[in-house]
């Protein structure tokens, strides 16, 4: 918690002199900490803007390599910088609701607020209704569909546990299969979009235990398996079509990128330690100096990559000190395979590191930086990326942008919470 804590007081020394609670209502996730709500740091964005950032779907994902986002030579901006126009799709309210059966693959999701009607740590239910306070999904082509039966943003928060906003969505890696809270249940649900075929997860979770806490949900890469962080419940991992628990994550530990059947699981210790999951046991294979990231086993069975950067644990960090490198590790011997510098270093800004891609790939999810030199924000939402952990190249896969008054995004294979 104490570098969450150090980046919420490093974003709100840049703010502008405004209520940053009433402010404090979306934003991209900024997670580098053990089990943190996604949805209480999603609002740490928000601090800096005053102003309400509009966003679009994107359209066709950009694999070209990354050459944009460094830092300017220009001077430096000194005024308040100008939002993103507005696309004419973010304008209109979104009121169809999600198909039974027949849609193609998810996108993205994300959830949305009541505009200024929304007050942290209050009593929201007066004002929710079928545009607000819900999950939305945005499939391949752009249409958006409200899942009605998903609890999302908390209407019975109070002013301890604002910062946790909602519960989570999670999408599988192929975006044919999504995860959610029903609160009618008090289980999470995870419906295959095609079919129709929806599975209740046996594990009952209180409603009052998820705004108190919140957690994180994922899918394994297949999409047959979904992993539970929640606080206040044992942490395990779920066969989705048996409900049959096919791993118990040990106390203290915590897993963000459950694995497919017969592949080894990376865990992370709430003091920073990193281990692989099998059989019950954990085997540790990094103990970084630095804060640092990392994903799920790559396709060779034995490789983790990991995000590092310069600045040590229980130092304050902030956007001036990014993640710097991409460096591998065996995870058997915890011997260092490969150690290069990101290309270009600043143009990520990530707070999730993902399943690989290819061979040599893995993905990372972040957020856009504001050039110092530009009078506008950067789109808000979350931008997928593939790096190359033998050379550091980046390319942007996709871009997530939030409508206006978005909350949060949920992009396939990532963490959601």
């Amino acid at each position: 918690m104490t570098r969450f804590r150090d980046e919420l007081d490093a974003i709100a020394r840049q703010a502008p002199d405004v209520d940053l609670a009433e402010v404090a209502l979306r934003g991209a996730r900024r997670t580098r900490t053990t089990l943190i709500s996604g949805s209480a740091v999603a609002a740490v964005a928000a601090l800096t803007l005053a102003v309400t950032l509009l966003v679009n779907p994107g359209g066709p994902a950009d694999v070209g390599a990354v050459t944009r986002g460094t830092p300017s030579s220009a001077p430096t901006f000194r005024g308040v910088p100008a939002g993103p126009t507005p696309s004419p799709e973010d304008l209109v309210p979104v009121r169809a609701v999600l198909p039974a059966s027949g849609v193609g693959p998810v996108r993205y999701a994300y959830y949305d607020f009541c505009q200024d009607a929304w007050k942290p740590g209050a009593d929201n239910a007066p004002v929710a209704d079928e545009t607000c306070l819900q999950w939305k999904v945005v499939l391949q082509d752009g249409t958006r569909y409200r899942v009605a039966d998903a609890l999302s943003v908390y209407t019975d928060q109070t002013k301890k546990n604002y910062m946790n906003t909602a519960a989570p969505l999670a999408i599988s890696r192929d975006g044919r299969r999504i995860a959610y809270y029903v609160p009618g249940r008090e289980r999470f649900a995870v419906r295959e979009l095609d079919t129709g075929q929806v599975w209740d997860i046996p594990q009952v979770v209180r409603r009052k235990a998820m705004v108190k806490g919140g957690g994180l949900i994922t899918f394994s890469p297949d999409g047959r398996r979904l992993g539970l962080n929640l606080v206040g419940i044992p942490q395990v991992v779920v066969d989705v079509e048996s409900g049959r628990v096919v791993e118990e994550v040990p106390k203290g530990w915590q897993s963000l990128h459950p694995a497919d059947e017969g592949v080894p699981m990376v865990v992370e210790h709430e003091d920073g330690r990193f281990g692989v999951l099998s059989d019950g046991k954990v085997t540790v294979f990094a103990e970084p100096k630095t804060w640092a990231l990392t994903g799920a086993v790559g396709p060779d069975g034995t490789t983790v990559a990991m995000l590092t950067g310069p600045a040590a644990k229980g130092e304050t960090v902030t956007n001036s000190e990014p993640y710097d490198k991409i460096v591998t590790m065996d995870r058997a011997s915890g011997q260092v395979r490969s150690e290069v510098k990101l290309d270009p270093p600043r143009q990520l800004n990530p707070h999730r590191l993902g399943y690989w891609l290819n061979e040599r790939e893995v993905l990372a999810l972040g957020t856009a930086i504001r050039d110092p030199g530009s009078d506008r924000w950067p789109d808000l939402g979350d931008i997928a990326y593939a790096i190359d952990v033998t050379t550091g190249k980046i390319r942007k896969l996709a871009a997530y942008r939030l409508p206006p008054w978005g909350g949060s995004v949920s992009a396939p294979g990532f963490p959601s919470g």
